[in-house]
Parts: C-alpha cells; structure tokens; sequence
C-alpha cells in the first residue's frame, strides 16, 4: 500500500510538471482584446503593432533594429522563413527584453517551431502569429504542435492569432 501511494505521488507530481510547463493560451487577437480595459487594449496594440523598441529581421535576413532610442528592444518581427534568427547570437542582449515575437506565416506553408527557438527569451509573453486570411486555432495547434508539448516552455507565453487582411 505504501509502494502505491509512493508510486501515484510521483506520477502526480511529473503530470504537475509537465502541466506547468506548456503553451495552454491561443486565442484570436480579437478575442483577446474583448475583455481588456482601454488602457490594456491600447498597450497591446502598442507592444503588437506600434513603435516600441524591436528588431525586424530583412528579407536577407539581417537584423534591423528599429526605434531603438525609445529603450530596450520589446519586439522581434519576422516570418516563417526567417525562423533561424531567432538562435542569433549576435543579438542575445537585445532578446533578454523581447516580450513578443511577431511571425508572419502562410498557411499553406509548412515550418518547424519549437522550444529551442525560445531558447534566450526569458521574458517572451507573446507569440503573435500574423496570416493572411482566416487561421483557426487547431491549424495553429498542429503548427506549434512541437512547441506547445514541450515542457521547457513558459506556460505564461500566449498565442495570439492574428489575422491580416490583404489590400484589394
């Protein structure tokens, strides 16, 4: 009997760990920003969208950064093929201040997103995925699917789905 309770105490415990751990926040942006106050909404439209302090990686896939007077960098914007920037070692003090990564997608486009990408950004709190056209979130679940189980992620980081109309 005390082998049992030893037994299911562990288990109970590596369960709690690995709960702890995950991505469990993917909300559209819309959704997200329904039960915000003024102020909140216009913080996030700031931090996603404004001027903050960020750094824009170039089709050559060169760090650009951005507005850079206004304080440390708050932002990275890039997209699915630029990925591979995100380990830059040449940019590891700019990342330490990064709160949300911005990643333009193609939904018919495949990519690999996982932990090791997130490696040096200890204050990420938002993954804002930008695509054209409609993106529900179980097609995001399926493309964060490596990163969404792994149990080196903050489970503090929320998914944001935004989607991005194109000019007519």
């Amino acid at each position: 009997m005390k082998r049992s309770i030893q037994i299911l105490f562990i288990l109970c415990f590596c369960f709690t760990l690995g709960l702890k751990a995950q991505i469990t926040k993917i909300d559209t942006y819309s959704n997200k920003i329904k039960g915000l106050t003024t102020s909140q909404k216009e913080d996030l439209e700031l931090l996603f969208f404004g001027t903050v302090p960020k750094i824009f990686i170039s089709q050559e896939e060169k760090p650009i950064i951005l507005w850079a007077e206004k304080g440390s960098v708050s932002a990275i914007e890039l997209n699915y093929k630029q990925i591979a920037a995100l380990k830059n070692g040449n940019l590891l003090n700019s990342f330490k201040s990064v709160e949300v990564i911005s990643l333009a997608i193609e939904k018919s486009k495949s990519f690999t997103f996982d932990d090791s990408y997130l490696t040096y950004f200890p204050n990420l709190k938002y993954l804002l995925i930008n695509c054209k056209g409609e993106l529900s979130i179980d097609e995001v679940k399926i493309l964060l699917g490596n990163l969404k189980s792994s149990s080196s992620v903050s489970k503090d980081i929320e998914v944001i789905i935004n989607e991005t109309r194109t000019s007519s």
